[in-house]
């Protein structure tokens, strides 16, 4: 287990972390969200040792990361700006580099190096240096590095940047592909709530480095309503009457014509639909989905900065 414990953090007197903890475990995949200037970047770097923070833990299997180095062998990590690459190497020649950094080498990290080398999409680039690359080939160049010794927990801070639609499909299923058979941890920060709801078991949301939400992706979702609705209609609505219909719990935004709700159970927009045909209101828009994880993040920020 990766844990941090009360992390704490300022910079000129500025709290960017104050008492932050989570855990990640092995074989998990964790999302690590936030608006810019939250906390997300200075978490990653104070578990990859690259600042001290001012006071806290950070663990790996109990092993404090402070007094021991050993802990980064267990650790991969893509950082913003692509930064764990030698842009004069190649993206195959700085896998292998730093796994041997690490003491990795042989057979079995140059078939995952190869492996992962092809599913990522840079074979046609095999010769080039990283310098050379596209901005979304320097990011799959990153993953490779941070993947090739298939250490026990990977960190990767906003790895989609730059990638196309295709090479996100891939990372998604390399990301669930390896912490099911490999068992490796994974904490993502990213602003691409779609890539997070499709991979993440777990979501950490900090707010101006304070611990806002942690827990499952269900668990959010449920404590801000299930579904989302959407009306537009041709003809105002008596919106006492909503009340009536929406029994049970439900956050509802309405301007007579226009009908916006958030609500626990399916049987709730029945209800509303039901309504409608008796009246013979024909709908101009009607929008039934699942809340997703963008809308679940904005509701619980948005609750947080009401109160």
């Amino acid at each position: 287990m990766l844990a941090v414990k009360d992390l704490c953090k300022s910079y000129a007197g500025e709290s960017a972390l104050s008492n932050v903890s989570f855990s990640l475990n092995r074989g998990e995949v964790v999302a690590l969200l936030g608006a810019n200037g939250s906390g997300k970047t200075t978490t990653v770097q104070s578990i990859c040792r690259l600042i001290e923070w001012d006071q806290g833990d950070i663990t790996i299997d109990n092993v404090d990361t402070r007094t021991s180095s050993t802990f980064l062998k267990q650790i991969g990590a893509v950082l913003g700006g692509c930064r764990n690459t030698n842009w004069r190497l190649t993206a195959k020649q700085n896998a292998d580099y730093f796994a041997r950094l690490r003491g990795f080498s042989g057979t079995s990290i140059q078939q995952n190096i190869e492996q992962l080398h092809s599913a990522l999409g840079l074979d046609e680039h095999a010769k080039k240096e990283v310098m050379k690359l596209s901005t979304g080939n320097k990011q799959k160049a990153a993953l490779l590095s941070a993947l090739s010794y298939s250490p026990d927990f990977v960190l990767l801070d906003e790895p989609t940047l730059g990638l196309d639609f295709n090479t996100v499909n891939d990372l998604q299923l390399i990301i669930k592909e390896r912490a099911q058979t490999a068992e490796q941890g994974f904490l993502v920060t990213s602003h691409d709530l779609g890539f997070i709801d499709k991979i993440c078991d777990r979501v950490v949301v900090l707010d101006h480095g304070q611990l806002l939400f942690e827990g499952s992706l269900d668990t959010l979702k449920a404590r801000l309503f299930k579904y989302e609705l959407n009306i537009e209609l041709n003809q105002p609505i008596d919106v006492s009457i909503l009340n009536d219909l929406w029994a049970g719990r439900f956050d509802l935004q309405t301007d007579q014509q226009t009908i916006k709700v958030n609500y626990e159970s399916p049987e709730q927009s029945l209800k509303m639909l039901h309504y409608l045909h008796e009246k013979n209101i024909q709908p101009l828009l009607l929008q039934i989905e699942s809340l997703s994880m963008e809308k679940a993040y904005q509701t619980l920020v948005q609750q947080k900065d009401s109160k």
